[in-house]
C-alpha cells in the first residue's frame, strides 16, 4: 500500500513538472548584435537589429550571416561585411546574388526617415542593410527571413561611427505555420491527465 502511494505521488510530481515545462513561455532572447568581426564578441557591437520592438527577439524569425565563405547563419550574432566597393542597387544586388547563388532582379534602396532607432518593415526573403557613409566607411549586414511573411524590424546604433543608410530587400518570404507553444502545452497537459486517470483506474479494486 505504501509503495503504491509513493508511485502515485511520484507520477503526479512528474506530471506537474512536465506540464510546467510544456506551458512555460519561451525564453526571450536579445536582438541580433552585429560586430566588425565574429572574434569581437566581447566588445561593443556596432549595431543591433530587433524584431517587433527595439529589444525584441529575432529567434525563429530572422537570421544574420556570420561568415561568407562558406555562408553561415545565426539568430543572435551577425557579421559586418565590408567587401563591397560602393553603394548602389546594381552592385548590392550582384553582391547578394554572388553570396546566395541566386538571380534576384536589381531592387531599390530604401532609406528610412526619422531618428535612431529606425523602425522599418519588410516581407523580403533576404535583406541587405547598409550602414556608414562613403566608399571607405560603409559596411553591410545580410539577413534572411526564416519566419516568413512581413517582419517589423528595428535598427539601433550603438554609438560607433556609421548609422543606418538604407536597406534593400530581395524576394518574398513565404509564411511558415508554426504551432503555438500554448496550444502544444495544453495538448501535452491533457495527455498527462488522461494517462494519469487511466493508471489510477487500473489500480483501483473492482
Amino acid at each position: 500500500m505504501l509503495y503504491d502511494k509513493a508511485v502515485k505521488l511520484a507520477g503526479l510530481a512528474l506530471a506537474v513538472v512536465l506540464a510546467g515545462v510544456l506551458l512555460a513561455p519561451a525564453a526571450q532572447a536579445t536582438p541580433i548584435a552585429f560586430y566588425n568581426s565574429t572574434s569581437n564578441v566581447q566588445g561593443t557591437p556596432r549595431f543591433t537589429i530587433g524584431c517587433g520592438s527595439v529589444n525584441g527577439s529575432c529567434v525563429a524569425q530572422l537570421e544574420a550571416a556570420t561568415s561568407t565563405s562558406p555562408l553561415a547563419w545565426s539568430s543572435s550574432l551577425g557579421l559586418v561585411l565590408s567587401d563591397l566597393p560602393n553603394a548602389n542597387p546594381t552592385t548590392e544586388t550582384n553582391f547578394v546574388n554572388a553570396l546566395l547563388g541566386t538571380s534576384f532582379a536589381i531592387g531599390s534602396n530604401i532609406s528610412p526617415t526619422g531618428s535612431n532607432p529606425f523602425e522599418f518593415q519588410t516581407d523580403g526573403a533576404y535583406l541587405l542593410v547598409k550602414v556608414g557613409s562613403g566608399p571607405t566607411g560603409q559596411s553591410y549586414a545580410l539577413l534572411q527571413n526564416i519566419g516568413g511573411g512581413a517582419l517589423d524590424l528595428w535598427f539601433n546604433a550603438t554609438g560607433q561611427a556609421g548609422g543606418l543608410s538604407h536597406y534593400i530587400a530581395f524576394g518574398t518570404a513565404t509564411p511558415t505555420p508554426v504551432p503555438e507553444p500554448g496550444a502544444l502545452g495544453v495538448f501535452g497537459l491533457g495527455l498527462l491527465i488522461l494517462g494519469g486517470g487511466y493508471a489510477l483506474r487500473r489500480r483501483m479494486p473492482a
